[in-house]
């Protein structure tokens, strides 16, 4: 039956079930999925090769590097992430509202690089929620206080800067900036040793394994394709004559020559005269 909805109701209805205008194409709105995972990542058994404040220890030399060039950093774990192939690159992972809208198909190199480095906390935070979905890795409690007194810092030092633009007071003026400077180092830190735990985490992954794709409950099904089976050989029969009737052989019939005729090899019978018998007439003529 047709729907009797008005039109643009059945079209919004369709996107919201299909992933329409989400970004990516999720299958769901964002927000509905962000709380899924977000329940999903509870269930994670397994722990990081080392934890946060263990990390610069581990691999000091590239806590260095990530320090120094920690947009380079995101880049190559993103790429190392997906196995180096950005076929199925999408901005964030699909976690923006402009992802799956910037072309990122078409040139995904770019995309990525632009990603990397004008939206630096939103790329090493999907690298790090990528590599946790995919082989099921829980932060530990010290991880999490470190990342959310990181955050905290942040919106606190955010806070006062906007007092501070509104008052215009001088000390306030010099607590945002004191708020800043070490909501900054305390960011460039943290990151550092995020990036470095996670790639220790890309160590122990095979790099030949690509994982399934994430089981999206809300997503359509899958069409569903027809195996083509290979076409089978019919059994060659190889046909046999009928069996032949044996006719059955009789002596062969001696030939009797004609009458009137002599056989050939035999020699000629002789003629006898009739004699009249007894009671035979006498010619009159």
């Amino acid at each position: 039956a047709r729907d009797a909805r008005p039109r643009f109701a059945r079209v919004h209805g369709a996107k919201m079930q299909y992933g329409g205008n989400q970004g990516g194409g999720f299958g769901q709105p964002r927000q509905n999925k962000r709380m899924v995972m977000v329940d999903a990542r509870k269930s994670y058994t397994n722990s990081w090769a080392t934890d946060l404040m263990g990390a610069p220890c581990r691999n000091p030399g590239f806590c260095l590097y990530a320090a120094c060039c920690n947009v380079c950093v995101a880049y190559s774990q993103r790429k190392e992430i997906m196995f180096n192939d950005l076929t199925n690159y999408t901005c964030c992972n699909g976690g923006m509202c402009i992802s799956g809208r910037l072309g990122e198909k078409s040139c995904p190199e770019f995309c990525l690089c632009v990603e990397a480095f004008c939206c630096f906390p939103s790329a090493v935070a999907t690298n790090r929620f990528m590599i946790q979905d995919e082989m099921r890795v829980e932060n530990t409690q010290c991880d999490n206080f470190i990342i959310g007194f990181m955050l905290c810092l942040n919106q606190l030092a955010c806070v006062f800067r906007i007092a501070a633009m509104i008052s215009g007071n001088d000390e306030i003026e010099q607590i945002a900036d004191i708020l800043d400077c070490m909501s900054d180092l305390t960011y460039c830190t943290v990151c550092a040793c995020m990036q470095t735990q996670q790639n220790e985490q890309l160590k122990m992954r095979d790099p030949n394994a690509r994982p399934p794709p994430p089981h999206n409950p809300m997503a359509p099904p899958p069409q569903m394709h027809m195996q083509q089976m290979p076409p089978q050989r019919q059994p060659q029969y190889v046909q046999q004559a009928p069996p032949q009737m044996m006719q059955p052989q009789y002596p062969v019939q001696p030939q009797y020559p004609a009458q009137g005729y002599p056989a050939q090899g035999y020699p000629a019978q002789p003629q006898y005269a009739q004699q009249p018998g007894p009671y035979s007439q006498p010619n009159r003529y």
